[in-house]
């Protein structure tokens, strides 16, 4: 399956397949599968998205690609899988950065998922989860990360509810100890903390008896 329809299917379906051919070249429909999966999530955001980055959505599809084919092909040699899923982000942290990586990094705490069901002890997974901590809006729900910062996108006002509305999904009180967090989960959840009893009692919100 050509990256350009691991996108695809990972957007539409979310089961997908993999080459276990370690291949560098993108396929020509990638730019465009991307761009319409930015206008999609777009319109499912609450207030304005940041600027779409191409270089960091490219990089990002890449990455979770190669994730999916390590935790298939399992002899690959560990220098191979430990250089592949090092390779930085092109562009710097920003609000449009985070974003546009989080196209396909979003589905980066399933494959953490299913990596630890294999082995826990993984250098697959152990390679994951430095994506996980560098990566903190796409990462949410994923169990032993140590603080992760915020920083590069809490002031934007989008991707800030977006966050929030993964915590509360998911019951990340992990990602709590941020103030700033912590003060925009209070304010999502309101007069109805009932909707997410497990971070109300973490941030000691009254609720319904």
């Amino acid at each position: 399956m050509s990256l350009s329809h691991f996108l695809v299917a990972l957007a539409e379906t979310g089961q997908v397949a993999v080459s276990p051919e370690f291949v560098e070249d993108e396929d020509g429909d990638v730019g465009a599968v991307l761009l319409e999966m930015d206008r999609v999530t777009r319109l499912n955001l609450a207030g304005s998205a940041p600027e779409f980055v191409p270089d960091a959505a490219s990089w990002s599809a890449r990455l979770l690609y190669r994730g999916c084919q390590f935790l298939v092909c399992r002899d690959v040699d560990g220098g191979i899988l430990t250089t592949a899923l090092q390779e930085p982000c092109p562009t710097a942290h920003s609000p449009g950065t985070d974003y546009s990586a989080d196209l396909a990094l979003q589905y980066l705490p399933d494959l953490i998922h299913m990596a630890r069901q294999v082995a826990s002890g993984d250098p697959l997974v152990q390679q994951l989860l430095i994506i996980a901590r560098e990566w903190p809006l796409s990462s949410v729900g994923v169990r032993g990360l140590e603080a992760v910062s915020v920083e590069s996108f809490i002031s934007d006002a989008a991707l800030r509810q977006l966050y929030v509305d993964r915590v509360l999904a998911r019951e990340d009180v992990s990602r709590l100890g941020d103030s700033r967090v912590a003060q925009a989960v209070r304010e999502a959840l309101g007069a109805f903390p009932e909707l997410c009893h497990t971070v109300a009692e973490q941030l000691e919100v009254p609720t319904a008896p």
